[in-house]
């Protein structure tokens, strides 16, 4: 047998009656007598009911009528407002978090295609760049020199290349006996900016500008160091194929599989600018440090290269991730920390 309550039905119009009430799992029923004395059901849908207001002595619960105006039912026995807490909490008047959210299907898919967007978020921006770097790192050195050398002749497209400078800092180059691992080559080009860049598998061009302000040996010393070390953590590597991870979930999201296979270009032109981050430019300098101090090299080199770059920045200091050499200040208070380990 069902349970029943009582408490008072006030209708449209204002007319109010004593009535009992019946609880399912979606209505409230409300039994009371009409203007005739009839006995009559009014069914009130759980969704559909506006609110409840909760008094000292009573609370009320309103529903809309079909005439716009608002019903009314006043309870005041504390056993049915639990068992109306209890039977509706789900629901919008009694204030259920369910209702607001998961229990609308509009915001069913609402959530779940932030879900998914979120998801393609996390993908494109933690995901696919970490699966990128294993590859790299996992990367055969064999096929890395040979994707190496493709790209060093892209990136030769418009340079014009300064052949004695360029057998010069190579038998250079050769006598520091640096221990990379990789087959070094470096070629120098012209060009007015001041800068210097390393191509996966062992290839560095370095721009004469930035020979010019070098007062010692120990400068080149330094840079050749430095881009060799990115070449020994491939990190040009790693930041190739992070992107490419990236590119290529952004091309099979639109289905346009015709870029693929240009990327490598497109990313050898774009070395001359490559961007690492500030974590990877300290380890290269610290490991440039440490392949000068193995060939009984002064390490301070390394800071004499710093402030030249500084110099040639005319003190406009770079943001951080925004240039091949960024954050001269901190980058210089590391090498300082650094040098103390070679005497």
């Amino acid at each position: 047998m069902s349970v029943t309550y009582n408490a008072t039905y006030i209708n449209e119009s204002g007319r109010q009656c004593k009535a009992i009430l019946f609880l399912s799992s979606v209505t409230l029923t409300i039994r009371c007598r009409n203007g005739n004395n009839e006995e009559e059901d009014i069914y009130w849908l759980a969704e559909q009911i506006q609110s409840m207001e909760q008094g000292p002595i009573d609370t009320k619960l309103f529903y809309p009528g079909s005439s716009g105006n608002m019903q009314r039912l006043v309870i005041t026995d504390p056993e049915l407002l639990e068992a109306i807490k209890k039977n509706f909490k789900g629901y919008r008047f009694i204030g259920g978090l369910y209702h607001h959210t998961i229990g609308k299907t509009r915001n069913k898919i609402f959530l779940l295609l932030g879900g998914i967007l979120f998801l393609l978020a996390a993908a494109y921006l933690w995901l696919l760049p970490w699966i990128g770097e294993r590859i790299a790192m996992n990367f055969s050195k064999q096929y890395e020199i040979k994707l190496g050398e493709s790209m060093y002749n892209s990136t030769m497209n418009g340079y014009t290349v300064d052949s004695n400078k360029t057998v010069v800092i190579n038998k250079f180059f050769k006598e520091l006996k640096y221990k990379t691992g990789y087959p070094i080559k470096i070629t120098v080009v012209q060009s007015r900016e001041v800068n210097a860049f390393a191509i996966p598998g062992g290839n560095i061009v370095v721009h004469d500008a930035i020979l010019e302000g070098m007062k010692t040996p120990e400068e080149l010393a330094a840079l050749l160091g430095h881009e060799a070390s990115h070449i020994e953590k491939k990190h040009s590597l790693r930041n190739i194929f992070r992107s490419l991870a990236r590119k290529m979930f952004l091309l099979l999201i639109v289905g346009n599989d015709a870029g693929i296979i240009s990327f490598v270009a497109e990313n050898a032109d774009a070395l001359k600018g490559l961007e690492y981050s500030r974590t990877l430019e300290t380890e290269a300098d610290n490991n440039s440090m440490r392949l000068m101090a193995e060939s009984g090299l002064n390490s301070n080199g390394m800071m004499l290269l710093m402030q030249l770059l500084q110099k040639e920045a005319q003190g406009k200091e770079p943001a951080a991730f925004m240039s091949t050499h960024p954050v001269f200040k901190d980058r210089i208070e590391n090498i300082r920390k650094e040098i103390r380990k070679y005497p």
